[in-house]
């Protein structure tokens, strides 16, 4: 399992933070067509909640991890990466080893097989996975736009920035969340290929790389190691951590980067959804057993939403205690 050099929030954090995911998984309800939004909202606890189910599953699972990144620069891949890796798992098995892409990561193939059962279940009417499948499935496409999910340089440890990876993925957001405008006016997209677009949003996330790395330095440099990290200790142990004032300065250093790339996963999630029901024939059993108070606030918390006022409510479930 990937290890980070500074201490996390709660122990074993290695993906979009719990808040961040949990965040991005009620945001994603919103947006999809009514029939299947209801459906999903009249759920919406149990998948906000199990969003972080597969970070959960890493502290005993010895699978799980590759599971959640792939890192495109590793030696095995080569330089033509993005051209080179076969998109087919077979075929990437076939030139690189189970074990060499095991080592490397495995996410766009984890992804593409989470949502092929997710087709399965709204085929045949079973409720419950249905709702363990898509809250898997929100998880694995929401890790794949981290940008540290997709190097070898994870952490910033081969650069001299060590926990580079909670900083963005989870000190950030947490630090900043309330300040993100949450409503995103796009509808969800029928993704025709899964497999290929995967693949295309774990490119836009390596291609912001370079701009978060750069961050770090300039910001460590203007502060001074002495602003940039306070000790503290966790687990009987005096450790490296970044300071309030550095996680403030380098999220305002990359602008709306964060908050961008989070609700840009978040549509990509809703269409995951979408397109999984749609190519389950678009199946009208979700509605069932719907009420009426249940559809009333489905309508009401979309208005909040799209209000950007789900946070000062009190609807955004991943603040509650």
């Amino acid at each position: 399992m990937r290890k980070l050099s500074l201490v996390l929030v709660c122990g074993f954090l290695v993906s979009w933070g719990f808040l961040a995911h949990k965040t991005l998984q009620q945001l994603a309800i919103y947006p999809l067509p009514t029939d299947l939004g209801l459906f999903f909202y009249a759920n919406q606890d149990y998948i906000v909640q199990q969003s972080i189910r597969p970070d959960v599953r890493r502290k005993d699972d010895k699978t799980e991890d590759s599971k959640h990144y792939l890192d495109m620069d590793a030696n095995v891949f080569g330089p033509n990466y993005r051209t080179d890796i076969p998109h087919d798992f077979k075929q990437a098995v076939a030139k690189y080893s189970f074990d060499s892409l095991r080592k490397e990561g495995l996410v766009p193939w984890e992804v593409n097989r989470v949502y092929s059962r997710l087709v399965n279940a709204f085929k045949n009417e079973m409720r419950d996975s249905v709702l363990f499948y898509a809250a898997d499935l929100g998880h694995y496409v929401a890790d794949a736009h981290v940008p540290l999910h997709t190097t070898k340089n994870h952490d910033g440890q081969l650069t001299n920035q060590k926990g580079m990876h909670v900083l963005w993925e989870s000190l950030v957001p947490e630090a900043q969340l309330k300040n993100y405008t949450l409503y995103y006016p796009k509808v969800p997209e029928y993704i025709a290929k899964p497999q290929d677009f995967i693949f295309q949003i774990l490119f836009e996330s390596h291609a912001m790389l370079p701009d978060m790395f750069k961050a770090e330095t300039e910001v460590r440099k203007a502060l001074g190691e002495d602003k940039s990290f306070k000790m503290v200790e966790r687990y009987g142990k005096m450790q490296r951590y970044y300071t309030d004032e550095f996680i403030q300065a380098f999220g305002d250093k990359l602008g709306t980067s964060i908050p961008n790339r989070m609700i840009q996963s978040s549509h990509r999630v809703t269409s995951f959804w979408y397109s999984a029901w749609k190519d389950a024939g678009s199946p009208t059993w979700v509605t069932k057993d719907i009420s009426a108070d249940k559809k009333a606030a489905f309508e009401s918390e979309k208005v909040q939403w799209k209000s950007n006022t789900l946070i000062s409510t009190g609807k955004l479930i991943s603040l509650h205690k």
